[in-house]
């Protein structure tokens, strides 16, 4: 099969699952949260034809779709909302869909903070294939090499970072810091890149307990 008729089909199975999975619901509860922080929602829109900053990521592709875009401020921090879908081709040919709510914040800092990923265990890992397809160095941090680690972040999350960076990812996710997302921010999983913090929801349902 040829790549331009293998793009094609994933067009239309893109919009075909686009289509069927963004229902009412999903929009509602995100308009409603964006409301409720203070974002200005502007719906669905194109990475090749609006005017607007494209959330980044390791979700960001050609061909993903972007609907319920919200943008706004909280304190200082600047943020994006968006809610992502995209048509992952696989090494055998087929066609995975999956689809992120993503949360981008500016850290403005001059730190140089190295590039990681916080995976929620007992989720989808599929959903975050991507990411180690884009980036093969990662690997799991052993946590515990500076101080030790409380058993609930251990239980609920890995995380992954180049090999040389690890300590420096220690460095970042203290015991108490780790304490606090151990306790709090399960189901969502995180990442760190080019000085931007990306929270991502792999849930088909989006709820108004999920975002609260």
């Amino acid at each position: 099969m040829s790549r331009p008729v293998k793009v094609a089909i994933k067009h239309v199975a893109h919009s075909m699952y686009h289509n069927l999975s963004n229902g009412r619901k999903r929009k509602r509860a995100i308009g409603k949260f964006a409301d409720k922080i203070g974002l200005v929602h502007f719906g669905s829109v194109s990475q090749h034809r609006d005017d607007h900053r494209v959330v980044r990521g390791f979700s960001v592709s050609s061909y993903h779709q972007d609907s319920s875009y919200a943008v706004g401020s909280v304190g200082e921090y600047n943020i994006n909302l968006v809610d992502r879908s995209d048509a992952v081709m696989q090494t055998d040919g087929s066609i995975a869909m999956h689809r992120w709510l993503i949360m981008a914040f500016d850290l403005h800092t001059d730190y140089d903070i190295p590039h990681f990923f916080i995976h929620a265990n007992n989720r989808d890992m599929n959903s975050y294939k991507t990411f180690f397809t884009v980036f093969p160095m990662m690997k799991p941090v052993e946590m515990g090499t500076l101080e030790k680690y409380g058993d609930e972040f251990i239980s609920r999350f890995t995380v992954f970072s180049r090999p040389f960076s690890s300590i420096q990812v220690e460095q970042l996710i203290t015991a108490d810091i780790a304490k606090v997302l151990g306790a709090h921010f399960w189901p969502f999983s995180a990442e760190i890149h080019e000085k931007v913090l990306y929270i991502y929801s792999d849930d088909k349902n989006v709820s108004n307990s999920l975002l609260r």
